[in-house]
C-alpha cells in the first residue's frame, strides 16, 4: 500500500492544499450565503390562515414558486445543494487520500 501512495505525481501533492484551501473558502461564503437568505424569508400566517376550513391548496400557495418567497425558497435548497457537493469533494476527495 504504501509503494502505491509513494508513486503520487507531484503536481497532486502540491496542488491538494490549494483545492483545500478553495473548497473551505467556497463553504464559507456559501454558509453566509444560506445565512442571509434563510433572513430574508418571510415567516408568518400564511399557513394559520386556513385552519377553521382545513382547505390547504389556496391560489397563492399553489403558485408561490413564482413570488418572491418562492425564488427564495429554490435558492435556499440550490445553496445547500452546493454545500453538500462541496462538503462531499472537501472530506472524501481531499481528506480521504491523506489519511494513509
Amino acid at each position: 500500500m504504501n509503494s502505491i501512495l509513494a508513486t503520487v505525481p507531484n503536481w497532486i501533492s502540491t496542488s491538494f492544499p490549494i483545492f483545500e484551501r478553495i473548497c473551505l473558502v467556497i463553504l464559507a461564503v456559501l454558509c453566509l450565503i444560506l445565512v442571509v437568505l434563510v433572513f430574508m424569508q418571510i415567516t408568518g400566517g400564511s399557513e394559520t390562515s386556513n385552519v377553521i376550513t382545513g382547505n390547504k391548496d389556496s391560489y397563492y400557495s399553489q403558485n408561490k414558486s413564482g413570488s418572491r418567497e418562492g425564488r427564495i425558497t429554490r435558492m435556499v435548497y440550490i445553496v445547500l445543494g452546493l454545500i453538500a457537493l462541496f462538503c462531499v469533494i472537501y472530506f472524501v476527495l481531499l481528506k480521504i487520500p491523506n489519511m494513509f
